[in-house]
């Protein structure tokens, strides 16, 4: 009983401290996602942008470029990455993580944008013109907003993958630098219980609602099919 009596204040407190660390890499990797969906929306956005307005030559050529990303294997990304890293001694920083993330994630917000763009009407923007609009004013007032769905649904996109990401982080993670789904998996390698089953469960029910708000707000669902 006196073993039993002992063992049961450091149980709860490994516990804790569990809890603590998948807590800590949750904030880690939400900070990360939110960064890198930032910053690929609006390289995406750019991008998307000049592809479908400007008279780029080899257009085709660098749309394959930008969406590469999605039909190379995840794992040789990785690889490639971190190997870039240790040549420029950034590897296993907060930034190179970031950047490893955004590579990655970058063709979501390139597609869902062009998708927007193209179903959107040019000539509205000719209107503006016309009409004494400056080239900030037209941007702002007539083809943002018709970029709006392809923006929320490229950034909600860009995010999960990045939340939800384990092939890339895997190579870019080290020491206290930890994100959630390697957290998870390491927990999961030496103990059974249900507390990431718990996270996970709470994870799907944000992300759900977050979807069903987007989808009635900006009609991203309809834009992305």
């Amino acid at each position: 009983s006196m073993v039993t009596t002992a063992s049961a204040p450091s149980a709860v407190a490994a516990a804790w401290a569990a809890i603590n660390r998948i807590w800590d890499s949750t904030l880690t990797s939400l900070y990360i996602g939110l960064i890198t969906a930032t910053i690929a929306t609006a390289m995406g956005a750019a991008a998307a942008l000049a592809l479908v307005r400007s008279p780029l030559p080899g257009k085709a050529l660098l749309t394959s470029l930008l969406l590469s990303p999605i039909a190379l294997p995840i794992v040789a990304i990785g690889i490639a990455l971190i190997q870039f890293f240790i040549l420029l001694g950034v590897a296993f920083t907060w930034w190179s993580l970031v950047i490893g993330h955004v590579v990655l994630v970058v063709a979501y917000p390139v597609r869902t944008v062009a998708a927007a763009l193209t179903l959107s009407n040019p000539s509205l923007e000719e209107a503006a013109c016309s009409l004494g609009a400056s080239p900030w004013q037209v941007f702002r007032t007539v083809t943002l907003p018709q970029m709006a769905p392809g923006l929320v649904s490229g950034f909600l996109f860009a995010f999960l993958i990045s939340f939800d990401n384990y092939p890339i982080s895997v190579f870019l993670v080290r020491g206290d630098l930890t994100t959630l789904p390697i957290e998870l998996f390491n927990y999961i390698s030496q103990n059974l219980d249900p507390t990431p089953a718990a996270f996970s469960s709470a994870y799907v029910a944000v992300i759900a609602v977050l979807i069903l708000l987007a989808e009635r707000r900006w009609r991203i669902i309809s834009l992305s099919i």
